[in-house]
């Protein structure tokens, strides 16, 4: 297995790629301005997003055209929260502070997972004289363009949401709850202010990290998943105490703990499904290595007779 090199898609499947882009970043704000229901408006997007992916890939059949699209998602949205925060400053002065809505976090999250999920059902399902060497490496190149997408997004909501979602306020007193449960009980219970969606928000955060850190190395082992997702949690907490832009909540580090095993988990079951439909002739799909296909040859045998 080698490291493929990148390889560009020609000018006419690079706009068609980048107009589904914009299509999938446009997409959200469409809904909202003509739906007044926020949950119907997220089902929109939904099945609108589904469908954008659908017609790219009927129009180029190739898999580094939903990737191509999703870096243009990824670098608009990007844009266009740098826009929107340098109005916000020269707008509404030093006390401005950029935020995510609930609905931009969760619309964000659809237009990332429905084109890479997608992509990844029909690369899963790929067998006989689909499963081709070009199939798998167009799939690789997916990969490798839509993990640089996930990481623009990624890094911009956990520095803005996790650790400083809101100006740093350092002369402030600092508040930390140290009791391991009570705020996961409080949750559950819904005596907290948020209830089920804090325990998703705070129990999925770092799936994205640990299901990519297996794709970049297959091989890493369980247990030093567990470490870096116990010592990133450990660090967001930390960051939120020194600078107070949230408390500080050992249930939040648990929370965390079982987000890199949620992330783990699917990694694993996604390699684990392909590798039985495929007999284990695949079982690493979700990989940055290509794994060309092994066809099992039988040669011809030459028989000499003796005389």
């Amino acid at each position: 297995m080698s490291l493929l090199p990148s390889q560009k898609l020609n000018t006419g499947e690079f706009f068609i790629s980048v107009a589904a882009g914009l299509m999938l970043f446009l997409l959200p704000n469409d809904a909202k301005n003509q739906m007044a229901d926020l949950g119907i408006a997220e089902s929109y997007v939904l099945i609108g997003s589904l469908v954008i992916i659908m017609v790219l890939l009927m129009i180029i059949k190739r898999f580094e055209a939903v990737g191509a699209a999703m870096v243009s998602i990824s670098v608009f949205t990007l844009t266009a929260f740098l826009v929107s925060d340098i109005n916000g400053y020269f707008t509404k002065g030093s006390g401005y502070w950029p935020d995510f809505t609930e609905y931009q976090l969760i619309t964000m999250f659809i237009t990332w997972t429905v084109p890479f999920f997608y992509v990844v059902a029909l690369r899963l399902l790929m067998k006989g004289r689909f499963d081709t060497n070009e199939a798998r490496k167009s799939f690789t190149r997916f990969l490798t363009m839509s993990m640089r997408a996930l990481m623009i997004i990624y890094f911009l909501v956990i520095f803005f949401v996790q650790l400083f979602p809101v100006r740093p306020r350092m002369t402030e007193d600092r508040t930390i709850n140290l009791v391991l449960f009570n705020r996961i009980v409080a949750c559950l219970n819904r005596t907290h202010e948020t209830g089920m969606l804090y325990l998703l928000w705070h129990g999925l955060i770092l799936a994205p990290l640990t299901f990519s850190l297996l794709i970049l190395n297959p091989k890493i082992r369980w247990w030093q998943l567990l470490i870096i997702s116990g010592a990133v949690g450990f660090t967001v907490e930390l960051f939120q105490f020194s600078f107070n832009t949230g408390t500080a909540c050992a249930d939040d580090v648990l929370l965390y703990i079982a987000g890199g095993v949620a992330g783990m988990l699917v990694k694993y079951f996604l390699d684990l499904l392909r590798s039985v439909l495929t007999g284990g002739e695949d079982p690493y799909m979700l990989s940055f290595t290509y794994n060309p296909i092994r066809r099992k040859t039988s040669e011809p045998v030459m028989v000499i007779e003796e005389e």
